[in-house]
């Protein structure tokens, strides 16, 4: 699978539940299909910008940096910046033009902010729809993700 996929993936079981340490995160990986090892576990980790929080026990946790700024997003955030070349709004939806064969990256990029009026998005080769509870929402994800790029 690819590194974008195994990306991704890496996304989702850090908010699902709590990881604490590397190797964790590569057996989860590789009980997903994912054949990783440590070092590319993390690269991953330092090309997606994660850190580590408390969490309510006291532990230590892998998470995303919320809407933070593309340099606090290591490479994650740099694809994104790259990749998309204009963002509209059309009611309460987005539509996110980027390079071509860009788009899968630009749009887990999306789905790693959480958003909490992003209903959901859908990532073409080069265009992401992103579908928002509002078009205010929409306007004002828009502003933000502008951010990111400009």
């Amino acid at each position: 699978m690819t590194r974008n996929a195994r990306q991704r993936r890496i996304i989702e079981l850090i908010k699902e539940r709590e990881i604490d340490t590397q190797e964790e995160l590569v057996t989860l990986l590789q009980q997903s299909q994912f054949n990783v090892t440590q070092a590319t576990v993390s690269r991953d980790i330092k090309d997606l910008g994660l850190i580590k929080t408390q969490s309510v026990d006291g532990k230590y946790k892998y998470s995303l940096v919320e809407n933070a700024r593309p340099q606090t997003m290591g490479k994650f955030g740099n694809m994104f910046r790259e990749a998309v070349t204009v963002i509209n709004v059309a009611n309460n939806l987005l539509v996110v033009r980027t390079v071509t064969g860009t788009a899968n990256t630009a749009g887990a990029f999306i789905d790693s902010m959480s958003f909490d009026n992003v209903l959901g998005t859908i990532a073409g080769d080069d265009t992401i729809l992103v579908i928002c509870s509002t078009q205010e929402a929409a306007i004002a994800i828009k502003e933000t993700l502008e951010s990111y790029i400009g």
